[in-house]
């Protein structure tokens, strides 16, 4: 049964892979590199050689969760081999500013068969490591059936895929069966597996990754050039629809707090030219980071880099967090305690909801239930500075409950002798 769906499941990449194929040659000419990858073949062959952890993430979040992972296997076990892959360029230029001391980092193959066939003899790996959400039928069927062990690292399903995954439960069940071991993110994610038919045997909560990364490096205000006495509201991983919302609060926050400065984060950078327009609308003035040399009279300072939020957090008095007004399921909530920020975020949090209810608890975050109530919590919080900072240390206290994670990761893939 197993070998029939993946069969069709091929069948469909099959028929794609021959309908672009004029793009497929164009994007060979356009970009050699990118494409080669895409189709498994990459610059080293390590088949017949010693065996490696291949770690693969979707993208910036996964592959920054997946770095302290990486880096602490690499201590401990200096001999190992590692790959780092990415299913988008920004990751994987990511993965290779924040992993010194690794050398393999590479695109993940298109999900069919011949080509993570190539891709999985070049790696020639003993373990895969997927975080969070990275499950590809070919990948985990080819790696299965060639022995190597299958780890999904904090693992978590939202809950339109568990949702999906659970309307087609015999065939999920039979793809997640394959992975060894489930090391899901919090108890809440543990429920969505088991109720999918994974074994409780094979799950594993150790934590979430995204709370024991290495510290961010602080930017100062300076270095931004962001007046010293500026009131710095930070709105990060904003999605569509939420960044007009977070434009009128702060133009209608200036008519009582004029020193105060706004730095909006799109989730996606296609977004910045739609903030621009938005901003312009509001007769506000702003620059974007890549232009910004010095202060120049702006009411806001555009975020149009890749992998500076969290650096970013580190100027905030407030810190919003994006994804959670409107139902996209939320972003990383715990980015801004790593400096002590106080934390706002919107209601809709299904991705990450057992973090969102500690944080809550534990005084650090607030949650804002629609655009009056978001207005009404900065406008408090700007009025009481002392409450700020007690949220903020509140919000580093939380932090520091969770550090270990990754050392408890590393104790129990020994335990599970995958490392």
């Amino acid at each position: 049964m197993k070998i029939i769906l993946i069969f069709f499941y091929n069948l469909v990449w099959a028929i794609v892979y021959i309908l672009s194929f004029p793009y497929t040659i164009f994007k060979r000419l356009t970009s050699p590199r990118e494409w080669e990858e895409r189709l498994g073949h990459y610059p080293f062959d390590y088949s017949g050689k010693d065996t490696c952890i291949w770690i693969h993430g979707a993208s910036l979040g996964e592959i920054t969760a997946a770095s302290h992972l990486a880096m602490r296997i690499k201590e401990k076990f200096p001999d190992k081999r590692i790959v780092i892959s990415s299913m988008t360029v920004s990751g994987k230029e990511r993965a290779m500013k924040i992993m010194k001391g690794l050398n393999n980092f590479v695109l993940l193959p298109f999900d069919f068969f011949p080509l993570v066939r190539n891709g999985i003899r070049r790696i020639n790996p003993e373990t895969l490591i997927l975080i969070e959400t990275e499950i590809w039928p070919s990948l985990i069927f080819i790696c299965r059936r060639r022995g190597i062990k299958i780890v999904l690292a904090n693992g978590r399903l939202s809950d339109r895929t568990f949702k999906r995954y659970l309307h087609m439960k015999s065939l999920s069940q039979r793809l997640f069966n394959q992975i060894d071991i489930f090391f899901p993110k919090s108890k809440d994610e543990e429920q969505k597996f088991l109720k999918l038919g994974i074994k409780k045997a094979k799950i594993n909560i150790v934590g979430s990754l995204k709370s024991d990364n290495s510290h961010p490096v602080p930017f100062t205000r300076s270095f931004l050039s962001i007046p010293s006495h500026k009131s710095v509201i930070v709105a990060g991983s904003v999605r569509k629809g939420e960044e007009e919302i977070i434009i009128r609060i702060f133009k209608a926050l200036r008519e009582d707090f004029n020193e105060t400065y706004l730095i909006i984060a799109p989730r996606h950078l296609n977004r910045v030219s739609e903030i621009e327009n938005i901003l312009r609308k509001e007769n506000l003035k702003y620059m974007k980071r890549t232009e910004k040399n010095s202060y120049n009279e702006e009411d806001v300072l555009i975020l149009d880099t890749m992998g500076e939020l969290r650096n970013v957090y580190s100027v905030a008095d407030i810190a919003f967090v994006g994804g959670t007004l409107l139902p996209y399921g939320g972003h990383n909530l715990v980015e801004p305690a790593f400096f002590g920020v106080p934390i706002l975020f919107g209601p809709y949090i299904s991705n990450t909801k057992e973090c969102a209810l500690e944080l809550v608890k534990s005084d650090s975050a607030i949650v804002v239930k629609n655009e009056r109530d978001f207005r009404k919590s900065i406008s408090y919080l700007l009025n009481h500075p002392r409450r700020r900072k007690k949220m903020g240390e509140n919000s580093r206290n939380y932090l520091k409950q969770k550090r270990g994670v990754v050392d408890n990761y590393i104790e129990a893939l020994k335990k599970d002798a995958i490392l």
